[in-house]
């Protein structure tokens, strides 16, 4: 039958190439050692050896601990060479990434015109794209990264609206918020229904807490939602996917924790254009609490 391979021990109990492929438990496989160029790897005997793969799915630890590049190697046992390259895969990002041996056929993006392609091998290609009147994306280009096509939303332009930090220089360890309110008054009244998706730049992860975006629109400021990561001015968002865009935005009400270590002090309104992100300089925001003018 078929096998896992590695060519190191497991680091731990249960971390053997096998749980690389079980596909059903949380577990994976981790090399003993730090790992080199070409001095670490894991794989597969097929039962069969006519199989030829073209495609991968790849899960990866954060940052830190996955390959940036990652080679493909079929072996013969029969060869000079036990292992030899079938291709080399780079810029491969942490977390879930696909890869294949080419590139597909162009998929059709809805809402939008796809211009020619420049191609630079048989696994890349970037695709200008126009969206139709009255639709926006805030990545207007098509591409195929590692053989697997990334294709940019148009949607209707209003659709997400985002809140971005602006000042301090730096909120650490994370910008966290309470609640936010969105009211079509300059003088923040009349409350906007909630009806959509919220989005963010990512929220921080614990095991026994939740920090989802979600928090800030439920209207209970005893939850909240916590950047990933510390925030440079324009690098943390939060924000909501609208399933129709709000007729008019005149305040927002951003609710913060006492204290200033995790606010923000200055925070920017924007929504999807037709070429991406414009702000909404006329929009009043409230920041809470007050700050205190120091003595």
């Amino acid at each position: 039958g078929a096998r896992s391979l590695s060519r190191q021990r497991e680091a731990a109990d249960m971390t053997g190439a096998d749980y690389a492929f079980a596909l059903r438990t949380p577990r994976g496989w981790e090399s003993v050692d730090p790992c080199a160029p070409g001095a670490c790897h894991f794989g597969f005997e097929f039962a069969d050896a006519s199989v030829a793969v073209r495609c991968a799915l790849l899960q990866q630890g954060e940052d830190g601990f996955h390959a940036g590049a990652v080679t493909l190697q079929r072996g013969d046992a029969g060869s000079a060479e036990p292992w030899a390259d079938v291709v080399t895969f780079r810029g491969v990002p942490d977390g879930r990434a696909k890869m294949a041996l080419a590139c597909p056929a162009r998929p059709v993006v809805d809402n939008a015109e796809v211009a020619a392609c420049r191609n630079e091998d048989e696994r890349s290609q970037e695709c200008p794209v126009q969206c139709q009147a009255g639709f926006g994306a805030l990545e207007p280009r098509l591409r195929c990264l590692n053989g697997v096509w990334y294709a940019p939303e148009c949607l209707p332009i209003g659709s997400l609206l985002r809140l971005a930090a602006r000042a301090p220089q730096l909120i650490k360890p994370y910008w966290v918020v309470l609640d936010v309110a969105l009211y079509r008054s300059p003088d923040c009244t009349d409350v906007i229904r909630m009806d959509g998706t919220p989005i963010s730049s990512g929220e921080f992860v614990i095991k026994y807490a939740n920090y989802h975006p979600t928090n800030v629109w439920d209207g209970d400021a005893s939850t909240s939602w916590a950047s990933k990561t510390p925030c440079e001015p324009g690098g943390c968002y939060l924000g909501f996917h609208f399933k129709n865009p709000p007729d008019a935005i005149g305040c927002v009400r951003i609710e913060h924790p006492e204290g200033r270590q995790y606010a923000a002090t200055e925070v920017s309104v924007e929504t999807l254009g037709a070429t991406g992100w414009e702000r909404l300089s006329e929009v009043v925001v409230r920041l809470l609490p007050v700050a205190k003018e120091e003595l």
